[in-house]
């Protein structure tokens, strides 16, 4: 569909809104995401608030203005890191439908560079944090939410992944997980016994039946209550962490991590890279005070 045509003399704009634009994305190519539904719902809360303007029409300086009143006001503000997360969806949009020839302008972001973010380690549960957590959880009425975090943390996976397994998805003492975020089947290792206990928890079942109920809700309010601070937007997703931090202090390798993780991209996993016992070890090695530190560790 052309953008602009010629009636007379008069160059008729593209009357499309942001809302239009967005629903043309989802039927054309959100829809096929992994995260299509969740996003489409953003996308379409932002067009809103940018008051479903004609698309052709949005300017940076009116995104800009969106984005200081999301990060700077005083209730539910939003952080850096999820504006920039918006700022991605909404400018995939227009280069998405540009590509498709639906649009034939350049996406209005393009030149808009999103806010730096200061990089922070992962947070990732201690050992005590766990000894604490897990009784609690074990304790619950709700015997799934038990199961899905021992999974999550035996193995890396997200909540999401592991709450809706099949009995099907059990197989050689393997969990093998689908519909992942990477659209890849990938399978990891339980340690026998576990996996003897979950056989039982999972008996009886139909290989396409559920095993677990959702008990995400569960585990927020048990986190709460046992009185456990995660780091901002951490909650199931802790359990990853945590699962991937101790693989690596553990002396495992970070390729292998990137395969059990599903990470498409190895940068992905290059962030618990530092917490392998011998990171960048040779700064102690080849530091310029190496020699006077040989000199002084021998008088002690």
């Amino acid at each position: 569909m052309a953008n602009n045509k010629l009636v007379g003399a008069v160059a008729v704009t593209d009357q499309r809104t942001l809302l239009d634009l967005v629903a043309i994305w989802y039927r054309y190519h959100g829809a096929y995401l992994s995260d299509g539904v969740a996003r489409l719902a953003i996308l379409e809360q932002m067009a809103s608030d940018l008051g479903n303007i004609k698309a052709i029409e949005l300017t940076p300086q009116q995104f800009l203005e969106y984005r200081f009143n999301c990060t700077n006001r005083e209730v539910d503000s939003i952080t850096a890191k999820t504006i920039n997360n918006r700022h991605g969806y909404l400018a995939a949009v227009y280069r998405k439908l540009r590509k498709l020839k639906i649009i034939n302008y350049e996406c209005p972001l393009a030149e808009t560079d999103m806010i730096k973010v200061h990089e922070r380690q992962l947070g990732y549960l201690s050992t005590n944090q766990i000894n604490k957590l897990f009784p609690c959880l074990k304790a619950s009425k709700n015997e799934s939410v038990w199961w899905i975090a021992q999974i999550c943390i035996r193995t890396g996976a997200r909540w999401g992944e592991v709450e809706k397994l099949t009995r099907k998805q059990l197989h050689n003492n393997k969990v093998t997980f689908e519909f992942t975020k990477s659209k890849k089947v990938r399978s990891v290792p339980l340690d026998p016994v576990f996996y003897a206990g979950l056989l039982r928890f999972a008996n009886y079942k139909n290989p396409e039946d559920r095993i677990f109920c959702d008990a995400r809700k569960q585990f927020g309010r048990i986190v709460k209550i046992s009185n456990i601070n995660l780091p901002r937007g951490q909650s199931t997703h802790v359990l990853r962490h945590s699962f991937a931090s101790y693989f690596i202090v553990n002396g495992g390798n970070i390729l292998t991590l990137q395969k059990i993780l599903g990470h498409s991209d190895i940068k992905m996993t290059m962030r618990y890279a530092h917490l392998a016992p011998d990171h960048l070890l040779d700064a102690v090695k080849f530091n310029p005070l190496v020699s006077t530190d040989k000199i002084n560790n021998a008088s002690i």
